[in-house]
């Protein structure tokens, strides 16, 4: 049972006192009008309407559930109205940053469902590793992974990630499947990460006996994510990643997993953006779009 038709449907029977008005309001088959109301009617386990050739009258259930079904789809109206207005009203240029791998790899696969829904947004994307002053380079919102640092941002949750630990099909092969962080440390190359604001490097991360094993040393590194990715998937070593980002090519085989039971780290990637008392509209669709799309992202 659609839920919301079907409550749209009664107020409908209740407010023209007719099965066939009721029907031609909606734009529905009056026998799909009756079926919903039986449906509706059994969900609740009560009856809301009786009905005979000559009249249509309310019970008593039926006249406390009208009452207050209406000032909900009162409030529902006036909502989808107001949204209307705002994506009518949202133009103008929207300023994003965030890290290259997840912004080829997780946002721009997707953003043409945001494009359409408000075309006349104007999206300005900076795709990189740097950390960027959103007050200062007049950016309106960034997309990062790991706590938020800054107290005087606002950070708005979109989904939990975590790493993974992996290689191609191919290294692996020449190489062997890595037992474990010895095994890791001693006998295979490593892909590494550096950050492209300061250059240090960010070391692999482990579980260890109730501890965390860090392992700093590589033999070939990026400041860039997605170029981090790119190196693992042509069989340049064993190094770590977002399991968002890296997720097409784990399913594609062109990476494999490995050292799973010891690679548990999670971490939140939220959307963060300055303080302000009202946001504008663009940014608002904007976050709103962000956090429906990806709440249950895997």
């Amino acid at each position: 049972m659609d839920h919301l038709l079907a409550i749209r449907t009664f107020q409908r029977i209740v407010e023209t006192r007719s099965f066939t008005k009721a029907a031609a309001h909606l734009g529905l088959p009056r026998s799909t009008v009756s079926k919903t109301l039986k449906e509706l009617e059994a969900h609740l386990g009560t009856k809301l309407i009786q009905r005979t050739t000559r009249s249509v009258t309310l019970t008593t259930e039926g006249a406390e559930y009208y009452r207050r079904i209406s000032k909900i789809v009162s409030r529902l109206d006036e909502t989808e109205s107001a949204l209307r207005d705002m994506g009518a009203a949202a133009k103008g240029r929207l300023r994003i940053d965030l890290h290259s791998s997840l912004a080829n790899f997780v946002l721009l696969p997707v953003l043409a469902e945001f494009r359409e829904r408000y075309p006349h947004i104007q999206l300005a994307i900076g795709v990189g590793d740097r950390p960027v002053n959103l007050i200062e380079e007049g950016v309106d919102c960034v997309i990062r992974a790991g706590e938020l640092a800054d107290s005087s941002l606002i950070a708005r949750k979109l989904f939990v990630d975590q790493l993974i630990t992996c290689a191609s099909p191919g290294y692996l092969e020449q190489y062997g499947v890595p037992k474990n962080l010895s095994c890791l440390e001693n006998e295979h190359k490593i892909v590494g990460y550096f950050s492209a604001a300061t250059g240090e490097a960010w070391p692999l991360r482990f579980r260890n006996r109730g501890g965390e094993k860090l392992v700093a040393n590589f033999d070939i590194a990026a400041n860039d994510s997605a170029a981090l990715i790119g190196m693992l998937v042509n069989g340049m070593g064993v190094g770590q990643t977002h399991a968002s980002v890296s997720k097409r090519f784990v399913e594609s085989g062109e990476l494999v997993p490995v050292l799973t039971d010891i690679t548990r780290t999670a971490f939140p990637v939220s959307i963060i953006y300055p303080p302000t008392k009202q946001l504008n509209a663009r940014l608002r669709l904007f976050i709103d779009w962000m956090v429906e799309r990806f709440s249950d992202f895997q």
